[in-house]
C-alpha cells in the first residue's frame, strides 16, 4: 500500500532541501509529483512481476492485449477521447516524432503530447503494463516540467496516451553539461553508466546532453522536457522505490 499524505511529502522536502542550488525546484516539491489518482483504474490486475525482457514476437502480443485493456478501461470511466477532439488542442507542432503527436495550447500556456506509450519500448526496457506507469516516473524525477494524464485515445498506429505538460518558452537556453551533470549528479543520484546514460540500479536516464533541445534553462532552473528512461526493474518497483527512498 503507498503511502501519501503531507507527512510524507515534507520528508521528500527536506531530504530535497540539501540539494545544491542547481535543482532549487526539488526543494519545493508537492503531492502532485507523487499522484497517481489519475491512472489509478488502469492498475487494476496489473502484476508487480512484469518487466521489458522478452521477446520481440512476445513483446508485439503484450502491447495489442494492453493496448485493448487499456482502451476498454477509458472507455468504461470517461477517459476514452475521440480523435476529432485533438483539433481543439491547438496548433500541431510540425516536428518529426515517432513517439509523439505534439500540440501548442492555444494561450500557449501548455503542449499536449499525444504519446505512443510503445513507440521506444525495446530502448527503455518497458513491459507493455509498465507504460501506464511511466510519466509518474518522470513527474517524481522532473517535478517542473511533470505530465498531467488526460486520457487515452486511437490513430492508425495504435493506442496512444493523452499528456498535458507545462510549455518551456523556446527563449531559454540550453545549460552547459555541467550543470546538467549536477542536476543528475548531485540532485538525482545518477552517475554515468556509459557514453550515453545516467543510471543507478533502477533506471538509467538518456538524451540529456546540453547539445540537444531537451533540457533548457531560465538562468537558474532546469528544465527536462522529455528524457528517455530505461528501466531495470519492473515499474511498480521503480515508483516504489522513488517513493519511498529517494527522495
Amino acid at each position: 500500500m503507498w503511502k501519501y499524505g503531507r507527512k510524507v511529502i515534507e520528508t521528500i522536502a527536506k531530504r530535497w532541501a540539501k540539494c545544491p542550488p542547481i535543482c532549487p525546484e526539488l526543494a519545493t516539491r508537492s503531492e502532485a509529483d507523487s499522484d497517481r489518482s489519475d491512472i489509478r483504474m488502469f492498475e487494476v490486475g496489473l502484476s508487480p512481476q512484469q518487466h521489458g525482457n522478452y521477446e520481440q514476437s512476445t513483446r508485439n502480443t503484450a502491447q495489442e492485449a494492453e493496448s485493448q485493456r487499456l482502451v476498454a478501461i477509458a472507455k468504461e470511466s470517461g477517459l476514452f477521447i475521440d480523435k476529432v477532439i485533438w483539433e481543439n488542442y491547438g496548433d500541431r507542432k510540425r516536428l518529426p516524432s515517432g513517439e509523439s503527436i505534439v500540440f501548442l495550447s492555444r494561450d500557449g500556456q501548455k503542449v499536449i503530447k499525444l504519446r505512443n506509450p510503445f513507440a521506444k519500448s525495446a530502448i527503455k526496457n518497458l513491459h507493455a503494463q509498465d507504460a501506464i506507469y511511466e510519466h509518474l516516473i518522470h513527474n517524481i524525477l522532473f517535478p517542473n516540467t511533470r505530465y498531467h494524464f488526460e486520457g487515452i485515445c486511437q490513430d492508425a498506429e495504435g493506442i496512444r496516451f493523452v499528456l498535458s505538460q507545462k510549455y518551456i518558452p523556446d527563449t531559454f537556453t540550453a545549460p552547459t553539461q555541467e550543470m546538467i551533470d549536477r542536476y543528475l549528479y548531485e540532485g538525482l543520484h545518477l552517475h554515468p553508466e556509459n557514453r550515453y546514460y545516467y543510471a543507478n540500479d533502477f533506471i538509467a536516464l538518456t538524451d540529456v546532453s546540453a547539445n540537444s533541445d531537451n533540457v533548457l534553462t531560465d538562468g537558474e532552473v532546469l528544465y527536462f522536457i522529455d528524457p528517455i528512461v530505461k528501466f531495470k526493474k519492473p515499474a511498480i518497483e521503480v515508483l516504489e522505490h522513488y517513493y519511498t527512498l529517494l527522495i
